[in-house]
């Protein structure tokens, strides 16, 4: 089962703030990042926005009860769905000029707030940083847009843009916003709202164990107080750090099926593994408990999960060598993309728990069923 935990996500709200450099910050919750029904709920009575890339999440918003003036809508390709909205009222950022021209005539009848996601050369492919990435205006394109907008009466009141996952450097947020500031000048846009995105790294879960997210959030607010000088008409900054936000604020929790004792290593075999529950387990460093705790002298352990495929397993780490058959583990930090990307490889999905302070554990999604899994098929 997965836990999904409000405090940790109030915790991570504490930590970034409500203002920075005299202005006010809106969080907007990326739903993507954990679409976890209760989260959405809680993040409604906050009097929250809610970010959402697609027609299903801008349906789940709706039906939670989020005004469409608190739903930002993002993403690609938007005018493959967007267009068929009958919502009053959203807040749109476009992403190329396609979108623009084909909502433009119903962002104008439905009364939108509409910005532009502007794509800056800070914005690049992790794994390849020779490439840039496939979202976003390049100010050439920008400029196209900008007149579409203007030809037809919608002005653009925010601009946005997103680094990526994980920035390591506050730097380069300090020369995104200038490049920001530059593409406005040169379009004559003067932004109410300002969104630099998400993208905060996961400090505590790097592999030293330690904590470093003030620090670095620190650094970050001092570097946006600064840049945000450079924006005089702004009224608001809007962030979306849905990892940062989500990421502590989930566990995984796998049973010990089997246990095999080899050369190499000692093999955990658990009901939960990366094929099923965790594929970006390949991209982080996780904390491991084990319940009940085990305190034994400590060996080079893999923890596996139940598929066919060598590369399932969760981590390979030091465990207490007395982990026994039965035991609990607890993959920590495991509330961003993790759901999201869950699967039903062979098996059905798992139960989600939910706790917040006032009601405690309760289950919010039930492991699906033999019918659920095959039943999708005809």
């Amino acid at each position: 089962m997965y836990v999904v935990a409000w405090p940790p996500v109030a915790e991570s709200l504490r930590l970034l703030g409500d203002s920075v450099g005299g202005k006010p910050v809106r969080h907007w919750l990326s739903m993507k990042t954990q679409p976890v029904r209760p989260l959405l709920r809680r993040w409604r009575e906050e009097g929250r926005g809610v970010e959402v890339v697609s027609d299903f999440e801008l349906a789940a918003a709706l039906v939670e009860g989020f005004e469409p003036s608190r739903i930002l809508v993002n993403g690609v390709a938007k005018q493959s769905w967007l267009s068929r909205s009958k919502a009053s009222g959203l807040v749109v950022h476009f992403d190329s000029t396609l979108e623009i021209r084909e909502l433009v005539e119903l962002a104008k009848r439905l009364e939108w707030r509409t910005g532009l996601r502007l794509h800056v050369r800070e914005e690049h492919d992790p794994d390849e940083p020779q490439f840039g990435t496939q979202f976003g205006l390049t100010p050439e394109d920008a400029k196209v847009g900008v007149d579409i907008l203007r030809s037809h009466g919608v002005a653009p009141e925010s601009i946005h843009f997103h680094l990526r996952s994980n920035v390591e450097h506050v730097e380069s947020y300090r020369r995104a916003l200038t490049e920001a500031v530059e593409t406005c000048r040169q379009l004559g846009l003067e932004p109410s709202y300002l969104d630099c995105g998400g993208g905060l790294p996961l400090r505590y879960a790097e592999p030293d164990g330690q904590r470093h997210d003030e620090l670095f959030v620190s650094d970050y607010a001092r570097v946006l107080a600064t840049s945000l000088e450079l924006f005089p008409s702004l009224k608001e900054l809007w962030l979306e750090n849905g990892r940062f936000l989500t990421g502590r604020a989930g566990v995984l929790v796998v049973t010990v099926l089997d246990i095999k004792n080899r050369l190499d290593c000692r093999y955990l075999i658990c009901d939960g593994g990366r094929t099923n529950h965790a594929l970006i387990s390949d991209w982080e460093a996780h904390r491991v408990l084990s319940i009940p705790k085990r305190m034994g002298r400590t060996c080079l352990t893999t923890v596996c999960g139940p598929n066919c495929m060598a590369y399932d397993r969760l981590i390979r780490m030091q465990l207490p060598e007395d982990i026994e058959v039965g035991d609990r583990l607890l993959w920590m930090d495991a509330g961003a993309y993790h759901l999201p990307w869950e699967s039903r490889f062979s098996h059905g999905l798992a139960n989600v728990v939910w706790y917040d302070n006032e009601n405690g554990l309760q289950l919010a999604r039930r492991a699906d069923s033999f019918e659920q899994w095959w039943g999708l098929w005809r």
